[in-house]
């Protein structure tokens, strides 16, 4: 926190539900599973404690709930668990056609996903995100993974049922590219964040309801993910897409094709990438993105920064003073 001070950072993004744990003291998790948060931190609040020290320094924390969706990571499962919140609801376990529920990733591990229709899933993830709001000194959440882990899920028992229902008692395609059925579950995904936005405007009406899509159009076409919907709807304060490229002119292609598929500029802060071996081009994306008249930029990640040693660099340039935070 002191490093991200020197450099004139103001924000910082903080882990909050990760590997199927709440990273702070959760009496809604601890409701579900008798645990209040991640054992592997021997019952510290982690959040608590990286906002006790950014605060002093001038940063602000916004709580990341970077897991969404997702249940748990294979690398915390022992035996025939699945998790903590799928031991107490196995009927929230996201399947795919051939009835599987792992869903890998690099590397050759996978996670277990919650249905993303369940209604019940869907209120205690934002039931987390209320108690975050309520009980910390935090100005909104980042929601994350507000997706599929690819097309091929959506074909667990609750999904199929309430698809029947509002589709005259058909299955979901057999086709997970069906441009209906992608359609469907986008709706479905968009509907939840509105409702979980209005949610968390009951608790406190400032609060931020921010989310780092996958960039468009992939997050839909591979993801069932509509972020322009999310802008037209009005559903988030902020929208900060993964527009990772580390090459400053495809960065450029990249953010000119967002403004555009995002209509509403104001609502877009890109989420940027370091280019470890060359943090010049780092500098260069950030003022491509003052050049486009943005409200700013959030940096992936801190190790990225460390590694590349940019934080000398950026307040040499484009960090030279303090900025006020965009909502103030």
């Amino acid at each position: 926190m002191q490093t991200l001070a020197d450099a004139n950072f103001n924000v910082a993004y903080v882990l909050a539900w990760s590997q199927g744990y709440p990273l702070y003291k959760s009496t809604v998790f601890e409701k579900e599973t008798g645990i209040v948060s991640d054992p592997q931190y021997g019952g510290r609040d982690v959040l608590q404690e990286a906002i006790d020290e950014a605060k002093p320094l001038g940063i602000t924390v916004i709580p990341w709930l970077e897991y969404g969706f997702v249940a748990v990571w294979s690398g915390r499962l022992r035996g025939d668990s699945l998790g903590p919140i799928l031991d107490k609801h196995p009927d929230w376990l996201a399947k795919n056609r051939a009835g599987e529920s792992k869903f890998p990733i690099p590397g050759g591990a996978f996670y277990y996903w919650m249905v993303h229709t369940h209604p019940d899933a869907q209120q205690f993830l934002i039931d987390m995100m209320k108690e975050l709001i309520a009980n910390y000194d935090v100005p909104g959440v980042q929601f994350d993974r507000a997706r599929y882990p690819d097309l091929d899920c959506g074909y667990d028992d609750q999904t199929r049922q309430l698809y029947a229902a509002e589709n005259e008692g058909r299955q979901p395609p057999d086709n997970p590219r069906d441009p209906a059925w992608v359609r469907w579950r986008a709706g479905k995904l968009s509907r939840f964040l509105i409702e979980a936005q209005r949610q968390l405007k009951t608790v406190n009406w400032r609060t931020l309801f921010t989310n780092a899509p996958v960039p468009t159009p992939d997050g839909y076409n591979a993801f069932a993910q509509d972020p322009p919907s999310w802008v037209r709807d009005r559903s988030h304060d902020f929208l900060t897409p993964q527009i990772y490229w580390r090459d400053p002119d495809t960065f450029k292609s990249k953010l000119d094709l967002h403004i555009r598929t995002y209509e509403d500029a104001s609502r877009l802060v890109p989420g940027v990438a370091v280019d470890v071996s060359d943090p010049r081009r780092l500098v260069q994306i950030i003022e491509t993105v003052r050049a486009a008249g943005l409200q700013g930029v959030v940096i992936w990640y801190y190790e990225d920064l460390q590694k590349s040693q940019a934080f000398d660099l950026l307040k040499a340039t484009v960090f030279s003073e303090k900025a006020p935070l965009p909502w103030k």
